[in-house]
């Protein structure tokens, strides 16, 4: 299955709600929930990662942000 480039990414809901669908139409429940915990725990690690080197070069401030 080919993703077309120009659909926006799925919000954390929108992924969320597919695979509750998926598993009441007979998806692996274990399967889908690992896959979501993994997600997850995925973004927030790479959240944590950018937080951290921006901590290292001296700014809490996202990328492009003026402080002020």
């Amino acid at each position: 299955m080919e993703r077309q480039d120009d659909r926006e990414p799925e919000t954390q809901e929108e992924r969320a709600i597919r695979s509750l669908q998926a598993i009441f139409t007979g998806a692996d429940l274990t399967a889908e929930t690992t896959q979501l915990a993994n997600e997850f725990t995925d973004r927030q690690s790479g959240r944590l990662t950018g937080w951290l080197r921006r901590r290292r070069r001296g700014t809490s401030e996202p990328a492009g942000q003026d402080p002020g």
